[in-house]
């Protein structure tokens, strides 16, 4: 997932993908004035309910040794990045992407 801050609003977004790295599902979403904290819990909120709708049966969440949920830097989740920064173009409240609109091979 992703937080996207740009004048005090918003956004959160992220890409669902399964254990071979296939793309499943992209989304983002405003949530208006929030603490960054409650931004990246949205998104995994979201993420969640997304899989649940989907009667996603299994899910693997990366943790590090610690047993904590995996950060991955900015420079290493770019895909997830520019997804949270179309909700800012087109302001749509929560957009789903079924395709990756990234993807320039289409």
């Amino acid at each position: 997932g992703a937080v996207k801050v740009d004048l005090e609003d918003v956004a959160a977004g992220g890409v669902i993908r399964d254990d071979q790295g296939r793309w499943i599902l992209g989304f983002n979403k405003r949530l208006g004035q929030y603490f960054v904290f409650n931004v990246g819990l949205w998104g995994i909120i979201d993420s969640l309910l997304l899989l649940k709708n989907r009667h996603c049966d299994k899910l693997l969440i990366r943790m590090n040794s610690r047993e904590e949920l995996e950060y991955i830097p900015k420079e290493e989740n770019l895909e997830a990045n520019s997804i949270t920064k179309i909700e800012f173009v087109r302001n749509e409240g929560l957009q789903l992407f079924i395709e990756n609109p990234l993807d320039i091979t289409r």
